[in-house]
């Protein structure tokens, strides 16, 4: 209503460039992000307690640790896309696009390959080639749409893309390579849902705090520092957490 985007096919990031909606995508995607980091870390935390437990390959660890790298490389890409609008800072939007996309798919890959170290024990089999359709249909949303997206800019003759038209030139390409981006989108909500099953059985603690005693001097009247530990009364004691 605004007149901020063109209604008809947008990429993401041209619905939330202006402000107040640039405001209002920033907040919830930095929340998500973080919401992100968490999940991305319990499940390196699930499969690492579950390669305890039971004899699994040395393999499955380091593609666990990779799993790691890429999902929350994939974050902060989310998070640089939502703080760094393409039409003010470009370069780093499209990085943090690449990254988001890019290290997203790598991550799903990761994890399809962890789930078939896993079964039978922590993953059955159907999940584990659902995941690796995910992926692969990622993959082919990243590719399809990247290599589209750059051939429609190429062809793009008009004033504003963020207003891309008909008569703009590469239309078509430009179409494609929206509505792949927002499928591809779909699609990682879809593989987050797959870890459902996987996080019902796990529980979570509380983080321990612990308390060390701390040695506290006093000065006695000549300005001497002497320790006076059996004297101490208990609110002279200074407490420190780790």
């Amino acid at each position: 209503m605004l007149g901020h985007v063109e209604a008809g096919f947008p990429y993401i990031s041209d619905t939330a460039t202006y402000a107040p909606e640039s405001c209002i995508f920033a907040q919830f995607v930095n929340i998500i992000a973080a919401i992100m980091c968490f999940v991305i870390y319990i499940r390196y935390s699930h499969i690492k307690e579950l390669s305890s437990l039971y004899r699994v390959p040395a393999a499955l660890l380091k593609w666990n640790r990779w799993a790691l790298v890429l999902g929350m490389t994939s974050t902060l890409g989310l998070s640089m896309v939502a703080n760094f609008q393409e039409t003010s800072v470009i370069v780093v939007h499209l990085i943090g696009a690449m990254l988001c996309f890019g290290g997203g798919t790598a991550y799903f890959w990761t994890q399809a390959i962890c789930s078939f170290y896993l079964h039978p024990f922590g993953c059955s089999l159907k999940l584990a080639h659902i995941r690796t359709a995910i992926s692969t249909f990622c993959s082919v949303c990243f590719v399809v749409g990247l290599s589209t997206g750059i051939f429609a800019r190429m062809a793009f003759k008009g004033v504003n893309p963020r207003k891309w038209y008909k008569e703009d030139g590469g239309w078509g390409l430009h179409v494609i390579s929206t509505v792949t981006e927002w499928i591809c989108a779909i699609a990682f909500c879809l593989y987050i849902l797959t870890f459902t099953d996987d996080f019902k059985d796990i529980r979570l603690l509380h983080p321990k705090v612990t308390c060390n005693s701390v040695q506290v001097t006093s000065l006695n009247e000549t300005g001497d520092a002497t320790e006076n530990e059996e004297e101490r009364r208990p609110d002279e004691v200074t407490p420190t957490f780790t």
